[in-house]
């Protein structure tokens, strides 16, 4: 660049200035999005296990007293990080006033998912590291 009274430096720099912000603008963009695709990874695996933990439950109480069924949250953990990020989470079956959810909270995602079942015994608090026990006692679900 060469500086002269007839404002050559000045267009030259603008000229420049203006292609390093298009470009910052389109990294930052994609940046944005490959951060998007991560988060919505997480609230997916966070709904699937969701969905897991409560199919087993509902299962459990509407097969009739007696019935019961293992959960192993270890194998439904590899198979959610088998895309290469690890998947840690904890589940919790809250009560709501309306009914009973298992609340999934996954790397500051969550997800909520509702049951069938009114009325639990055992653990409230489950993790992706353990094998439950989940029974159905005369329309309680026990889980341990």
């Amino acid at each position: 660049m060469i500086n002269d009274d007839r404002g050559q430096f000045s267009a030259e720099f603008i000229l420049i200035s203006l292609i390093v912000l298009i470009i910052l603008g389109g990294l930052i963009s994609l940046v944005g999005s490959t951060m998007d695709k991560t988060q919505t990874a997480d609230n997916g695996g966070a709904r699937i296990m969701g969905e897991k933990i409560a199919e087993t439950i509902n299962t459990a109480y509407v097969s009739g007293n007696g019935y019961s069924i293992d959960l192993d949250l270890r194998t439904m953990n590899q198979e959610l990080s088998s895309s290469g990020n690890p998947f840690s989470f904890s589940a919790t079956i809250t009560n709501t006033g309306t009914g009973y959810v298992v609340l999934v909270s996954n790397a500051g995602s969550s997800s909520s998912v509702s049951v069938i079942p009114k009325r639990f015994n055992g653990t409230s608090t489950m993790n992706n590291n353990n094998l439950y026990h989940v029974k159905n006692v005369n329309g309680t679900i026990q889980i341990t």
